[in-house]
């Protein structure tokens, strides 16, 4: 557990999905026991997974939905320097709170930030990993149609300045598509709808564009490791002024928007795999695959026209 300074309170289980509350598929599955017994096991491989470079190391938190280490929500209206220090406080660690896009009609409070930790072996890095093996595991035995709040955007690797790369984020929040959309926001920060945009946009074409960040880790649906590598060329590129991450095309805006399906359709498929299984089969689970995005779009394209038809007079 990080030592809080003198006043500061225990951040511990804040943002802990209550798995008690989750309906258990089977008698073999419980999601307490697997999320405890996948935490320590996705800890320790990110660890392993880290170059052993200089570079700092993040974690990206999407606040959105409830902030996981605040008691209380923060009084709006809030500068982002000031943002910074309440957060910092409570997290005993640095921390960069990124700009929503002009015209998001939401508080800056509400807009994704990075705590900077204090390399690999920050207690810190188990806390957070443990957070988003929770929302995962919950995730499959959810029937919500929002889903579980997923607050644990990934890890990032990066030895730029941190204004710099607060600014590039900043900027892949602004959403850039052909397609007629009153949507402004691109919600980078959720790892479910990055996982998703990694597949729609193609894992090469985010690595080219990753520079300043050298590694980017998160969990998937299957609560697995998935990574991407900043381009080998990147580094010898110029620093450019931000731009948004991508232009959607309109088809490829339209399986994004399908995202609620989509994930929902993942998260079923992995709980079918693991509700008669015991903790071993999640722990070994691969990470999701293009054949099973591929499925999933599928299966989200389909019910959508269904629901259509259905509404037709």
């Amino acid at each position: 557990m990080p030592q809080q300074d003198s006043g500061r309170g225990s951040a511990r289980g804040k943002c802990a999905v209550n798995l008690s509350d989750a309906p258990v598929l089977a008698s073999r599955f419980d999601p307490r026991t697997t999320a405890q017994a996948l935490t320590a096991r996705r800890a320790a491989e990110l660890r392993g997974q880290w170059s052993l470079s200089l570079a700092a190391v993040y974690v990206l938190i999407d606040p959105v939905l409830g902030d996981p280490v605040m008691t209380q929500p923060l009084p709006q209206g809030l500068s982002l320097a000031d943002l910074n220090d309440h957060r910092s406080q409570v997290w005993g660690r640095a921390s960069h709170a990124l700009a929503l896009p002009p015209g998001v009609v939401l508080d800056s409070a509400l807009a994704p930030y990075l705590v900077e930790l204090d390399a690999a072996e920050d207690p810190w890095l188990d806390i957070t990993v443990g957070w988003a093996v929770q929302e995962a595991v919950a995730s499959w035995t959810d029937t919500r149609h929002e889903g579980v709040p997923h607050r644990v955007g990934g890890w990032l690797q990066s030895a730029a300045p941190t204004p710099e790369l607060t600014r590039m984020l900043s900027a892949w929040l602004t959403l850039s598509t052909e397609a007629a959309t009153t949507a402004r926001y691109l919600r980078v920060a959720d790892r479910r709808v990055w996982s998703l945009m990694v597949h729609v946009l193609g894992a090469g074409h985010v690595a080219e564009r990753l520079t300043p960040i050298q590694h980017w880790h998160w969990l998937d649906a299957h609560a697995a490791w998935q990574g991407l590598c900043a381009a080998a060329h990147a580094d010898a590129q110029e620093p450019a002024d931000p731009q948004p991450l991508a232009r959607f095309s309109k088809a490829q805006w339209a399986v994004m928007a399908q995202g609620p399906a989509i994930h929902a359709h993942i998260a079923q498929h992995q709980a079918r795999r693991v509700m008669t299984a015991d903790v071993t089969v999640a722990a070994q689970s691969a990470p999701v695959s293009d054949a099973q995005w591929r499925a999933a779009v599928a299966h989200a394209g389909l019910k959508n026209k269904t629901d259509q038809e259905g509404r037709a007079p």
